[in-house]
């Protein structure tokens, strides 16, 4: 049987999340205006904008400290046929390097 190891989960990923969602929610306000969904009039445009912002806020700042939050948990899955296999593991050794060319060795039964 297979060993599953997952590794922390990398705040990296959480970070990009909130950003995708962030640019999502800005190229979604203008959309939602523009089909009247904060109404109608001056106070549209101002809801827009401050939901495009607030928006903007809320995936960042959420997803960047779930990153944080969660960066030093570890989960481990092992089936119990490979306990001892936890040793780590060792480099190969280096190659030894080929030998020098140098003048050419005489043929036997020359000519």
């Amino acid at each position: 049987m297979s060993a599953y190891r997952i590794s922390y989960i990398r705040s990296a990923g959480w970070t990009r999340l909130g950003l995708a969602g962030a640019v999502g929610c800005l190229f979604a306000s203008p959309m939602m205006w523009a089909m009247g969904v904060f109404g109608s009039g001056d106070d549209a445009l101002h809801r827009a904008l401050i939901f495009g912002l607030a928006g903007l806020w809320f995936f960042v700042a959420t997803f960047y400290v779930i990153g944080w939050a969660v960066q030093g948990f570890v989960i481990r899955l092992k089936t119990t046929d490979e306990e001892g296999d936890d040793r780590p593991v060792s480099a190969p050794p280096p190659r030894s390097a080929p030998p020098p060319r140098g003048a050419a060795s005489p043929r036997s039964g020359g000519h």
